[in-house]
């Protein structure tokens, strides 16, 4: 029946695309919990900040994932806009949590280089997803929109 939520198919929906989201944000809080991190061996001075700028990445990949496939789904402008609210806001916060975890800090810089990722993120989810419709137009028969001369 139109209107009834089908329990089956949302939970489908949930393990899919927001589950992964939350079992990520939970392992990055689990490893900001830790009070040492074990060190690399591989000698990088920017070791630190590439990995917040990946692990963030990632997180705004999910998210985006996880708000576009909701039942009352985001798109456009406002799909990005709250992605990458809530991810930096994530990121703020994860970085508040560090502050209270023995010999770990709070670092501005951690936090710029997590935005970096999620903006980077959210610019190559959009170029990538818009040549993805424009892809599926095309194969669909249509043909692409031509400039008029005039």
């Amino acid at each position: 029946m139109p209107g009834i939520i089908d329990g089956k198919k949302d939970i489908r929906r949930f393990a899919s695309y927001q589950l992964p989201l939350i079992l990520y944000a939970a392992l990055v809080f689990i490893v900001s919990s830790i009070s040492r991190l074990p060190e690399p061996e591989i000698e990088f001075e920017y070791l630190d900040k590439l990995a917040h700028f990946v692990e963030y990445f990632i997180f705004m990949l999910l998210t985006i994932r996880a708000l576009a496939n909701l039942p009352v789904a985001l798109r456009g402008f406002f799909l990005y806009l709250s992605a990458v609210i809530i991810s930096v806001l994530f990121a703020a916060l994860d970085e508040y949590h560090q502050s209270f975890i023995a010999n770990r800090k709070a670092d501005i810089y951690d936090l710029l280089a997590d935005s970096a990722g999620i903006m980077l993120g959210a610019v190559i989810h959009f170029f990538h997803f818009r040549r993805k419709q424009s892809r599926s137009c095309l194969s669909a028969g249509d043909q692409p929109l031509e400039k008029t001369g005039k």
